[in-house]
């Protein structure tokens, strides 16, 4: 795309119009957006010294403040301590919002000549299963990449040197790029041609001509919000009625034996706690992120299980995400983005009381979601756990299964001894007990991976379930520490 772009031949259908009458209207477009819920990303990206700045300031121009946020992406550093994508999580707009992003979670690849073709691959993967999640969830997405030649960036670079309030705008990565131009053209034209997805391709721009670059950003921008929101209105309404195949599956919960008899006597309790104090301890030091899922029916023992496994845990190094109905401003984002933002950095421990997990039991069985949104889930669901996992983050996931009969007896027991763990939509929850065994049983069906397995834990006996969520803690630890040895 980058080899063969001819400058002379660039012609911008925008070049006739003000900037301020095209200002305008993507403001117009922005209400629109705001009033249906419809988020937008737009990436300015390109050579350094190209202008992104002068072009990204003309498209915020007459945007409402409220409703619109700017965004200055880092260089990615291989000692940082979360994941390559975690940064552009925490910048992803509400919904209705604008995100404009001065250069992108792109920016280290670009300029990134040494990294090896493995991880290149992987973090093209990774972005690529961004942008898909975010489509999907109706985030209108806009890549531009601002091109010159290597005179025009020589030119830039001489301007900004010679100007002494904006002499700082020239760094390291601005030299390399035009003392080295053909070898990042090379690198840059691989990049664009990898990561050019259908769902959200890039937009070549020539900015040898700063102003004749802003009208054609803003004029590009006004033409794919406008298509985008049409079809954005048709897929909603498409999607409304999707309705998600029955599968017949073989293994049911309903056929899982509910032992309550322990495996050794529970005085073991103490021994363990104490060699999984030492492993999180070995964790710790070997800058490991881990992350533990606790899901199961009401009742199971969730809880419990998860003050029995910290009891000898440092607990300055981890955090407990008790996973509640979601607020009002996480209910304006994906439903991941709380997630993304509670995930450990290196060396520390998450622990989710429920989790990501309730998008196909809750959501699903309540009919928060609708069919179309959480089937799509558990791609998106194995998608982050991959990516986690090829971080280097200890992943596991327990499964905490009862009876309906020792749920209710755990009830009758909650509403005598402690009223405040019970609820009323407990009891009615129980009404639904079918409809959740078929969500858990397709849930592990579809995301019970060879890398992120799920762990069913009969809770049953609360003292069984402790000892085996300990016993699973201290084995899946063991394992990973051996392979970091290898």
């Amino acid at each position: 795309m980058l080899k063969s772009f001819q400058f002379d031949k660039f012609k911008s259908p925008y070049e006739d119009r003000k900037r301020g009458e095209l200002g305008e209207i993507i403001a117009k477009y922005q209400r629109i957006c705001v009033e249906e819920n419809i988020p937008v990303i737009i990436m300015i990206d390109g050579w350094e010294s190209s202008g992104k700045g002068y072009v990204l300031n003309d498209l915020v121009r007459d945007l409402d403040a409220k409703h619109y946020r700017v965004s200055i992406f880092d260089d990615f550093d291989e000692t940082d301590d979360y994941s390559y994508t975690s940064q552009f999580w925490k910048k992803i707009p509400a919904k209705g919002d604008f995100a404009i992003f001065d250069r992108s979670m792109y920016y280290h690849m670009f300029n990134d000549l040494k990294s090896n073709d493995k991880i290149q691959r992987l973090r093209i993967k990774q972005i690529m299963n961004l942008e898909k999640l975010l489509y999907d969830d109706h985030t209108i997405l806009i890549k531009f990449f601002l091109h010159e030649s290597k005179k025009r960036q020589s030119e830039a670079i001489d301007e900004y040197l010679k100007d002494e309030y904006r002499n700082f705008l020239v760094g390291k990565e601005d030299i390399a790029q035009n003392k080295h131009y053909e070898k990042y053209l090379e690198h840059f034209n691989l990049m664009i041609n990898g990561t050019d997805f259908s769902f959200s391709p890039w937009n070549i721009v020539s900015s040898e001509d700063r102003k004749i670059a802003s009208k054609h950003v803003l004029g590009t921008t006004i033409e794919i919000i406008e298509r985008q929101i049409e079809y954005i209105r048709q897929r909603r309404s498409l999607e409304s009625n999707w309705k998600q195949p029955v599968y017949k599956l073989s293994k049911s919960l309903s056929d899982f034996e509910l032992s309550k008899e322990l495996e050794e006597e529970y005085d073991e309790l103490s021994s363990l706690q104490k060699k999984a104090g030492e492993l999180a301890y070995a964790l710790h030091t070997k800058n490991v992120p881990v992350v533990l899922v606790f899901e199961g029916m009401d009742a199971a023992g969730k809880g419990g299980a998860i003050q029995r496994l910290l009891r000898k845990i440092d607990a300055r190094s981890y955090n407990i995400n008790p996973t509640s109905a979601p607020s009002d401003v996480e209910k304006d984002h994906h439903y991941l983005w709380r997630f993304y933002n509670n995930f450990p950095k290196d060396g520390y421990m998450s622990i989710f009381d429920r989790s990501w997990y309730g998008r196909v039991m809750v959501e699903r069985v309540e009919g928060f979601a609708n069919e179309y949104e959480w089937s799509r889930a558990y791609g998106e669901i194995n998608n982050m756990e991959k990516e986690l996992v090829d971080y280097g983050t200890l992943l596991i996931k327990y499964l905490l299964v009862i009876s309906k009969d020792e749920q209710q007896s755990r009830f009758e027991s909650r509403e005598q001894e402690k009223p405040y763990k019970i609820t009323e939509e407990d009891w009615r929850n129980r009404e639904k007990w079918q409809e959740y065994i078929d969500a858990m049983d397709e849930m592990l069906y579809s995301t019970s991976t060879g890398y992120a397995p799920w762990t069913i834990v009969s809770g049953e006996s609360k003292k069984h379930a402790r000892i085996h969520v300990l016993k699973e803690f201290i084995f899946r630890a063991e394992e990973f520490l051996k392979k970091l040895e290898k």
